[in-house]
């Protein structure tokens, strides 16, 4: 998705900015598979909005550089008060304008499925970490348990053709010259009720929902509604998403 050609860099923080809670969800898994001493430099790859940056600065003491080829989800990053040391610039994630091994973490948040050849970004990952740098990959796959297909069926079909599995995300890495360090599925709080839930998804900041008619996505927030009457609307709303951290090997 071009993400130029929509309105999404608009609405992406409300929609969809980290909960303390869910930070500090984050946190606690960088902390437990990185080795934050080794860790100087930074990239957040596909950064958008910068969501993740400030939080790896302040987690691992490092600067980081966010790239992202979106000119609006750029700009919207760099309109947020520079509270640590994170810059911000366009670049495809296949083509950094960084010198060898001068990185020694590359972090990336649901961009897989934008990726037109992971394999060239894998390789362009290792050019551009030093020996022992980590690759760590928050992203959706096709095997996770998400909420929206249930009520906008037209995404589904979406998923199952865009979103990697597992297994092809660890084969383009190991490939690439990287070792699997660690890999779990995480079931995360999107939302802390379902209100919460409907209000984000009526701003239609995901890639997914923005891709539907406008007809299909009426029918879905509707649905979706609808579903209040049915359950205990304080109950939070979880999905899965998978977290790997891979190491540049010799």
């Amino acid at each position: 998705m071009d993400y130029d050609q929509s309105e999404v860099a608009t609405t992406y923080d409300a929609a969809r900015a980290l909960t303390p809670a869910r930070r500090r969800r984050w946190q606690r898994l960088l902390s437990a598979h990185i080795d934050g001493t080794a860790i100087s430099l930074i990239v957040d790859l596909g950064c958008g909005t910068g969501r993740f940056s400030e939080m790896l600065a302040t987690e691992l003491g490092a600067r980081v550089i966010g790239f992202d080829p979106s000119e609006k989800m750029i700009a919207q990053a760099q309109r947020k008060p520079a509270t640590s040391p994170v810059v911000f610039g366009r670049a495809a994630a296949h083509e950094l304008p960084l010198p060898n091994g001068c990185v020694d973490l590359v972090f990336m948040s649901q961009i897989y499925h934008h990726l037109p050849d992971p394999v060239a970004v894998a390789s362009e990952c290792r050019r551009a970490l030093r020996v022992g740098g980590y690759v760590c990959i928050r992203t959706g796959t096709r095997e996770n348990d998400v909420v929206v297909p249930n009520f906008f069926p037209a995404v589904r079909a979406m998923l199952d053709a865009d979103l990697p599995s597992s297994d092809e995300i660890r084969s383009d890495f190991v490939a690439a010259g990287f070792t699997l360090r660690h890999h779990e599925i995480v079931t995360e709080v999107v939302a802390p009720d379902w209100p919460s839930f409907v209000s984000k998804s009526a701003l239609r900041a995901d890639s997914f929902l923005a891709r539907l008619s406008n007809t299909e996505f009426d029918q879905g927030m509707a649905a979706l509604r609808g579903h209040l009457a049915n359950i205990n609307e304080g109950e939070a709303v979880t999905e899965e998403i998978d977290w790997f951290v891979f190491a540049k090997r010799q």
